[in-house]
């Protein structure tokens, strides 16, 4: 007998090119972008395996004109962040954001396997432990715009013979 046991149906859909991380905010730190008005550096500990990602959330703001910061601009995965972190964002006049109120806090992530220099990144939206349905759909709902541009689509060739050949032309 070649297989003994049972093999639970897994939530993350690693054959989908992409997996949902259940992560804890271990570090939070605002730094000057020269492309965003602001770049929010995480520091996520996965809760399965302790493993650490960095993701960086960047946020354009709208402002008066007098440059002080109104509210943020689309996208807005800043407040989408502090939304699924369960937290209050709070943002000065001058653009400085409460990241004290990040630590420990719980927060759903989508790693993916990406083209380019990094084989893998963490898509920068957020959801809370208990919204990862909604988190996944979006992510497709992107992917099917083609975002983020670095996501590897998976392919549908399994090797035979040392030859890439399509799943559908595989008589097995």
């Amino acid at each position: 007998m070649a297989i003994t046991g049972t093999k639970t149906k897994s939530e993350n859909n690693s054959s989908q090119g992409y997996f949902i991380n259940k992560c804890r905010i271990v570090g939070a730190e605002q730094q000057k972008s020269q492309y965003n008005d602001t770049s929010l550096k995480l520091t996520l500990e996965d809760s399965r395996n302790n493993y650490k990602y960095t993701c960086f959330i960047n946020q354009n703001f709208e402002k008066d004109t007098n440059g002080i910061i109104t509210g943020c601009k689309f996208p807005d995965d800043l407040n989408t962040l502090y939304l699924a972190a369960g937290k209050d964002l709070n943002v000065s006049d001058v653009g400085e954001i409460n990241t004290v109120e990040l630590a420990n806090a719980e927060v759903a992530c989508i790693s993916y396997e990406a083209t380019g220099k990094y084989k893998r990144q963490i898509w920068s939206v957020m959801s809370s432990w208990d919204n990862t349905e909604l988190l996944e759909k979006s992510f497709k709902k992107q992917v099917d715009k083609g975002y983020p541009r670095n996501y590897k689509k998976p392919s549908n060739n399994v090797m035979v013979g040392g030859e890439a050949v399509s799943v559908d032309d595989v008589p097995f």
